[in-house]
């Protein structure tokens, strides 16, 4: 225990006691005083204050304790906290042991499939001997592929100098709608401003109408005020012709209403006055409204040349727009003239895409005849009876109770087995005898693969190169899902053909490439047979598709169609249709 710790307890203790202490003496003197809170008895008093004085030495010695100590203010304020994480770290430590254990475990299982897949190959080193196949049937498989190779680079080539002359009208289009845009952007901007101007103009025009009314008010409110003092003047007029007549009626009286004449004399005179000043303020309101009138005709003008030219400028806009829609409508046309060339420009991307790949498939086949024919002329003294991945036995199983899996996987093996006997020509009769070897862990592979219910495709395949007279074959397993890879009415591989300019032997090479093509295209699409059915599978069938195509004189597109809807099993039944704009001419 620290120094600190040791003053931190003493601190706690000393506390307490003061507090205590104090507490105990103000018990007493509370208890002797006989004092009363809240109006309890004073014993009650006295053990209310020493309850008070408990509690506050517990809540000193607590507020010391958290105070100085980070840690028990830690863990009691957030224990729960602390423990919930907890929790959850030993958790995740949990998972990350377990999924360490299971790394482990697939990669101890992986060290073993690496084992397992080295001795194959081992073992396929080994047995790799010869790869058989007559040489004039290699030459001429080699020299009908290359030709194939050569058609499709041509075509390949052409339909690569049409992207790039689609590409240049493409680009010089795409010039000209950007021409078009710059030119649209200008008017637009004129027609703005103009608009602006416009704007402008109206704004003016509705001031002055308004400086017009205030005018025209202010001219009636003159004319108004200007038949008032007419009408005073009038009034005056005929006061003082009453008191003319008055002053003749009193000449007679003159002498006893000389006070009143020069009375009435003297209102005569300021009446007098008032009239010329009302004289006055009328000429001056009469010129105001002349003056008034002049400045509301002049605003009239200014008016109306504003309004004609808010009506040559409204022309201006019209004409504007006019241009600018016809400018929209050109803009339109480009931009469908590039959307079509963008579409042929995909079209010729697309067919280009195809080609490359059947040109791809090509080269794979040429390379894989090449790597035969090599094989051929190393070995050529060998007897070949099995190449690597030969199928020597197939089938779709459905594996509906699991104790039924490694009975059909024994039959595929026996049937692998029979076929390996009847290909390495042992001399032996014995079915019985075991030829194919597949280890345990091959075997416990597929039973896992094939036993969740789902069709699959299980091919038992050669592991290697065998001749004839081998005792042991080694062999793989494998399992592929039974799905429909093409329906029926699907466009597999599409060609043309024009029997008034191409050669019967050069349709025949057309009808292989597209057929070619289609093989290629299964393949990819996950068709494991490689067997080709065209329309009934007849030979006749297929002759007479050629002599109707020779017959019709006119190009035509040739397109393969799925017969059926096609599984991964295979086979791959399609028929041949002829094609003319859109409508079938004649078919398989």
């Amino acid at each position: 225990m620290t120094t600190s710790a040791f003053v931190l307890v003493l601190s706690i203790l000393v506390l307490g006691g003061a507090i205590a202490t104090a507490g105990d003496r103000i018990g007493t003197k509370v208890g002797k005083a006989r004092l009363s809170l809240f109006n309890l008895r004073p014993r009650s008093t006295a053990v209310v204050v020493t309850m008070l004085t408990g509690v506050m030495v517990s809540a000193s010695t607590l507020a010391v304790l958290f105070a100085t100590s980070e840690q028990l203010r830690i863990g009691v304020f957030r224990l729960e906290t602390i423990q919930k994480r907890l929790r959850a770290a030993r958790r995740d430590l949990d998972a990350a042991v377990e999924q360490k254990k299971q790394i482990e475990s697939e990669l101890t299982k992986a060290r073993a499939d690496q084992v397992d897949a080295q001795k194959r190959l081992d073992t396929t080193n080994e047995f790799l001997k010869t790869a058989i196949a007559k040489q004039a049937e290699t030459a001429t498989q080699l020299n009908r592929t290359q030709t194939q190779l050569s058609s499709v680079s041509s075509q390949a080539e052409l339909l690569r100098s049409d992207i790039q002359k689609t590409r240049a009208e493409r680009e010089q289009l795409i010039q000209q709608r950007d021409l078009v845009k710059v030119e649209l952007a200008q008017l637009k901007a004129e027609n703005t401003q103009a608009l602006a101007e416009n704007t402008q103009l109206k704004a003016e025009n509705t001031s002055i109408k308004s400086e017009n009314n205030s005018l025209k008010g202010q001219n009636e409110q003159l004319k108004a005020q200007n038949e008032q003092v007419s009408a005073q003047n009038n009034q005056l007029d005929a006061r003082n012709a009453q008191l003319s007549a008055q002053n003749n009626q009193l000449g007679a009286q003159n002498t006893q209403l000389s006070a009143q004449n020069n009375q009435l004399k003297t209102q005569n005179n300021q009446l007098g006055a008032q009239n010329n000043q009302l004289k006055t303020q009328n000429q001056q309101l009469n010129a105001e409204v002349r003056e008034r009138d002049q400045e509301i005709a002049n605003k009239a003008r200014t008016i109306t040349e504003r309004e004609n030219k808010i009506a040559g400028q409204d022309r201006v806009i019209v004409q504007r727009e006019t241009r600018l829609k016809q400018l929209e409508e050109n803009l339109s046309q480009k931009d469908r003239q590039i959307s079509q060339k963008n579409r042929e420009l995909q079209e010729r991307s697309q067919q280009l895409q195809e080609r490359e790949k059947q040109l791809a498939f090509l080269q794979q086949e040429v390379a894989a005849l090449e790597q035969y024919y090599q094989s051929y002329q190393v070995l050529r003294q060998g007897n070949v009876a099995l190449l690597r991945g030969e199928v020597l036995a197939s089938g779709v199983v459905r594996i509906v109770d699991p104790s039924a899996a490694r009975k059909a996987v024994d039959q595929l093996l026996t049937e692998a087995n029979r076929t390996a006997i009847e290909q390495t020509k042992l001399g032996t009769t014995d079915v019985d005898q075991r030829v194919v070897q597949i280890t345990q862990a091959e075997v416990d592979r597929l039973l896992s693969e094939i036993k969740d219910g789902r069709d699959y495709v299980v091919r038992i395949l050669s592991g290697g190169n065998y001749v004839k007279g081998e005792k042991q074959v080694q062999v793989l397993a494998n399992a592929v899902v039974n799905q429909v890879v093409f329906k029926a009415g699907d466009v597999i591989a599409t060609t043309s053909a024009d029997s008034a300019t191409m050669s019967e032997e050069q349709m025949r090479q057309r009808l292989e490439q597209l057929v070619v093509a289609s093989q290629f295209r299964a393949r990819r699409g996950g068709i494991l047979g490689d067997k080709v059915q065209i329309g009934d599978g007849r030979i006749i069938t297929l002759i007479n598709f050629i002599e109707q195509l020779k017959q019709y004189q006119e190009p035509v597109d040739l397109v393969a169609v799925i017969a059926e809807d096609t599984y991964t099993a295979g086979p791959l039944k399609m028929k041949l249709v002829a094609i003319k704009k859109g409508q079938v001419i004649f078919s398989t």
